[in-house]
């Protein structure tokens, strides 16, 4: 996941850093490729986690087939073919109620990111709305009502 945007120019910023090492005396890197493009755009955490828990709600889809074994790799493989269209209906009956959990789960951080986006959003407009803060001022004591002297016995 990046989270730089396209408002940071990495031109500007790698020559920036060379500029840098340079005055100190430290040689620079041989000359960085930057994409024109840029780097990639700014990803909100919330949509991409919600985009995720989309993804993977449903546990039922297989994962694509795989081992790290050598030669009697295939052997498994095929083994592990086997099993998945054999049990297939029995996997999904297992992990049904794990799929209606994740789709709870999914719909519940929904809601959250909404109202973490609402709430941001009415901070930002409480701040725009807020006079400019000057120097804090010294926080006032309450005076105490003064006694009179008591005289001597």
């Amino acid at each position: 996941m990046k989270l730089l945007g396209r408002d940071i120019p990495a031109r500007e910023l790698i020559s920036r850093i060379e500029e840098r090492l340079r005055l100190r005396g430290l040689p620079t890197s041989d000359p960085a490729d930057v994409p024109e493009e840029g780097v990639a755009p700014r990803v909100d955490p919330l949509s991409f986690n919600l985009q995720a828990l989309e993804q993977h709600a449903d546990p039922t889809p297989p994962l694509p087939l795989h081992t790290h074994r050598g030669g009697a790799g295939q052997l498994v493989l095929v083994a592990k073919w086997a099993f998945r269209k054999t049990c297939q209906v029995l996997i999904n009956e297992t992990l049904g109620r794990q799929r209606v959990f994740n789709g709870h789960v999914r719909d519940s951080y929904a809601q959250l990111s909404a109202e973490v986006i609402r709430l941001r959003r009415e901070v930002e407009a409480l701040k725009a709305a807020q006079p400019p803060a000057g120097p804090p001022a010294a926080p006032s004591r309450p005076s105490r009502p003064k006694t009179p002297p008591q005289g001597k016995r």
